[in-house]
């Protein structure tokens, strides 16, 4: 009898630790969902000429070491997006974008998110809109969620819209 209120102890331990672990997971999904869509709006500001450093905006939302898997199906450092991100702002006009269902996993200091971004503007004068399959692999890193990985596929429609604009200025 003696081993009852221990087992019944230890159960009621159990499921409070697992309350707050939910707890948790589902205040680290809610960060991570604000931290796509306040990195999309910057990235908005930004390409409707809002001085700021995109470096530096990059910097916040990115681990340095991190790469991007474009949808032509590169794979670049965090670097050289960076710089092909500078290079394209000022070809870039009307820019609006929008983040859709955003899915977030959380795995103790180890997240992923996978989401939609559609994004309308003029590149060079040609109408783009794109729809953008993304996935991002997160890490807990001093308290924040930093992206270690990157992952954007496109569909058929914005691959062939970009061909249009390289072919147009080739």
């Amino acid at each position: 009898m003696k081993i009852f209120p221990l087992f019944l102890l230890l159960l009621l331990t159990s499921c409070v630790s697992d309350k707050k672990k939910t707890a948790d997971t589902a205040e680290d999904v809610a960060v991570i969902e604000r931290d796509i869509a306040d990195f999309h709006q910057a990235l908005k500001r930004a390409y409707n000429g809002v001085p700021m450093s995109t470096d530096s905006l990059m910097n916040n939302f990115f681990e340095k070491d991190a790469f991007y898997v474009t949808y032509w199906g590169m794979t670049e450092p965090i670097d050289s997006t960076k710089l092909r991100l500078r290079q394209a702002m000022p070809g870039i006009k009307d820019y609006d974008n929008r983040v859709e269902s955003v899915k977030v996993k959380v795995y103790g200091d180890g997240a992923y998110a996978f989401f939609i971004l559609r994004q309308t503007y003029a590149l060079n004068g040609v109408l783009m809109d794109e729809y953008l399959p993304t996935t991002f692999i997160l890490e807990r890193r001093e308290n924040r969620w930093v992206v270690v990985h990157s992952q954007r596929s496109a569909d058929f429609q914005t691959i062939q819209q970009l061909m249009n604009v390289a072919q147009r200025h080739s």
